[in-house]
Order: C-alpha cells, then sequence, then structure tokens
C-alpha cells in the first residue's frame, strides 16, 4: 500500500492527516507522521507499517487506515483550529465529563490522584467512580475501574454494550482491559496520560487486532480543565513535602 500525504480514515472511524514520510535517523526504519484530526489534533509518528497492515474484523478484511482524499497542511490546521469548539459544543459529552470532573476532586480530598469516571446508558447515569487505591488498599481502585462495577450492578449485568465510559485521565492497561471485556461501546477521555497511557500516549491497545471487541474513541473533551486539575493537585502535593522536608530540618536544627 502507497501511502501519500492526505486525509485517512481509520477502520474505527477516526480521521487523520498524514504529512510525510520519515526516516529514523539509526534503523532507517520508514514512519508515518501525521495528526489526529479529533480531540487535542496531537502530531503522531508511527512506524509505516502500522499504515499498511490489514485487520480482521468480523470476518472481514480492512485497512487499518484508508486514504479518502488529498489534504494540505493549512486544511489540516483549519480543522485543528475549530475541532476543540466542536468537542467542547457537544454539550452531552461535556455535561457528563464535568461530572467526571467533581468526582475527581472527590479523590483528591482524600489526598489520591483526582481521576473520575462514569458510565452512561441512554441518558442516565448508572456508574460512578473516583481513584481509591491507597484509600482501599486496592490496587485495581482505579476510577474507570469503579464506575465500571457500579453500572454492573446496577444492570444486573457484567456486559455494558450500550454504555459510555467518560473519565477524566486516558486509561491505563488495566483499565481498558475491563472496557474490552465489558464491551463497553464508547470511551471518552479528557487529558493524555503521557506516562502510562495505553489508548494513544504509550500504545494503541483499542486497535490491537487480537481483541474480540471494538471500542469507540473520543479524546480530548474538557482537555484543558482536566489537565489543570491534574496539575494544581501534583503542585500541591510537591508544595506538602517541600513543607514537611522544612519542618524535619527544623526540628533536627
Amino acid at each position: 500500500m502507497q501511502i501519500s500525504p492526505g486525509l485517512y480514515r481509520h477502520y474505527k472511524g477516526g480521521e487523520y492527516y498524514v504529512y510525510r514520510i520519515a526516516t529514523h535517523s539509526e534503523t532507517r526504519e520508514p514512519l508515518v507522521v501525521y495528526r489526529c484530526l479529533y480531540g487535542d489534533f496531537s502530531w503522531w509518528v508511527r512506524p509505516l507499517t502500522m499504515f499498511t497492515e490489514t485487520i480482521e474484523r468480523d470476518g472481514e478484511t480492512l485497512a487499518r487506515f484508508a486514504f479518502v482524499a488529498p489534504m494540505s497542511a493549512a486544511e489540516a490546521d483549519r480543522l485543528a483550529g475549530g475541532g476543540t469548539e466542536k468537542i467542547v459544543a457537544n454539550s452531552e459529552d461535556a455535561q457528563w465529563m464535568a461530572m467526571a470532573r467533581e468526582l475527581a476532586e472527590k479523590a483528591a480530598d482524600y489526598n489520591e490522584v483526582p481521576v473520575g469516571a462514569v458510565v452512561v446508558q441512554q441518558g442516565q447515569v448508572i456508574g460512578r467512580g473516583y481513584n481509591r487505591p491507597i484509600g482501599s488498599c486496592d490496587p485495581t481502585a482505579h476510577a474507570e475501574m469503579m464506575a465500571l462495577r457500579e453500572a454492573a450492578r446496577q444492570v444486573n449485568n457484567y456486559r455494558l454494550n450500550d454504555c459510555t465510559l467518560y473519565v477524566t485521565l486516558e486509561p491505563c492497561t488495566m483499565c481498558v482491559g475491563a472496557m474490552v471485556h465489558a464491551r463497553v461501546g464508547r470511551l471518552v477521555y479528557g487529558t493524555t496520560e503521557p506516562k502510562a497511557g495505553v489508548v494513544e500516549s504509550q500504545a494503541q491497545l483499542l486497535d490491537a487486532p487480537y481483541f474480540n471487541h471494538s471500542i469507540q474513541v473520543t479524546a480530548g473533551v474538557e482537555r484543558e480543565a482536566c489537565q489543570q486539575q491534574l496539575s494544581e493537585f501534583f503542585r500541591r502535593r510537591r508544595e506538602e513535602k517541600k513543607q514537611q522536608r522544612q519542618r524535619r530540618n527544623d526540628a533536627d536544627a
């Protein structure tokens, strides 16, 4: 498959702008430089093989990325300039993400990393959760896991096919796996997790061909507010630790 600049559509529906083909300076591996045309409109660099491979889905062979039309860099920039407004203007997504941020504040009240999540089914919240691994002595007590557990109990079913999970931070490996097993229909998250996020940051697990369920993803909803919430929490924790060190030093003096 020949890759040339332009607009491409992922087999799950997302659209991307391919800017150019580059070459790794050490391995000489061909790379694709491209831009996401939804969410935070971030630039990515991935191996060319990822674009050229095919995916088996429901017994059908699909191209992972299919060429749609030529597109210039200026056209992609114009889409990126208005894209955040399009997502924020989706009042329903913004409404549920605001609720997830309120739950994240509860986590912060317990000195847990402020991440909140809600599960919505047909316009109704059926699951809520916020980070509690420290307080509950439970390494699995992430916001998404707590919300999924409550939702499953609410509907008396471990399958959540027609549900959307809203979470303030890009999910980790554990939470993505749980969403796949629960058959969540859609994932909406606020800001990326550069260290451990596996939807776009460190891996693209939901693009993996070996999963038997596909989840629609929308990224970047209320991104700045979600990021600020995390930044303020870690700034406060750093200040608290600094004050604690100062008090210990004063006591030893």
